[in-house]
């Protein structure tokens, strides 16, 4: 049987994670620790792992974050009551996006700030211009289809990499003049894969108390 304060432990990780997304289809926790560090406040490894995350405009078909020596407050941890760190936490973080999601992060409902951008950027349209077009994905990279009233407008080809832990997006009609996808500077980015299926990516963050 788990120690009670593992079980407490991993209640309020749950509570803290599900209080950072909008959904979150699936969760799946693994912590390991020892009663002695646990009565400390300190867990050895936390492992979420997760599937239909929406936080924000951000949605990710699966994520997997990874919290070693996690270091709580026991004297503010409460049931029903978020994670209480007593000191900053680096997780590591791997994500997958399905070209349903990225569709809706870069090309969604409204003037999606990443595809606008990009389209500004390597083809120099106006935000009215930007509307209808969509997302494919390729073993090659993503591929922005325009809309039909746009007939005879070709597509935009569009490689991502990860580059000085930043998404670097590289148009194939401009490859000199790449343009870098904004992200929260506490997150920085190791590895960028991409196939027909998913955006594989790989980074850690650094969240505070």
């Amino acid at each position: 049987m788990a120690h009670p304060l593992l079980k407490l432990v991993s209640h309020g990780l749950q509570l803290w994670l599900r209080a950072q997304c909008d959904a979150l289809d699936h969760l799946h926790l693994d912590l390991e620790g020892t009663p002695g560090g646990l009565l400390k406040g300190r867990l050895e490894v936390a492992r979420l792992q997760a599937r239909g995350v929406v936080w924000g405009a951000c949605r990710l078909s699966r994520a997997i974050i990874t919290c070693r020596d996690l270091q709580l407050d026991p004297g503010r941890i409460r049931p029903g009551q978020p994670m209480a760190l007593s000191v900053p936490l680096r997780v590591g973080l791997e994500v997958w996006c399905s070209a349903m999601d990225l569709q809706h992060m870069m090309l969604g409902a409204g003037d999606a700030a990443i595809g606008v951008a990009l389209l500004a950027h390597f083809r120099g349209l106006s935000a009215g211009n930007c509307r209808g077009w969509r997302l494919q994905m390729t073993d090659a990279g993503l591929c922005l289809l325009p809309p039909a009233r746009q007939a005879g407008t070709p597509p935009l080809l569009l490689q991502l990499r990860a580059v000085d832990h930043r998404i670097t997006v590289h148009g194939q009609e401009a490859p000199d003049r790449p343009a870098t996808i904004p992200l929260d500077p506490a997150i920085r980015i190791h590895d960028l894969r991409i196939d027909a299926q998913h955006l594989h990516v790989r980074g850690e963050a650094l969240v505070t108390p």
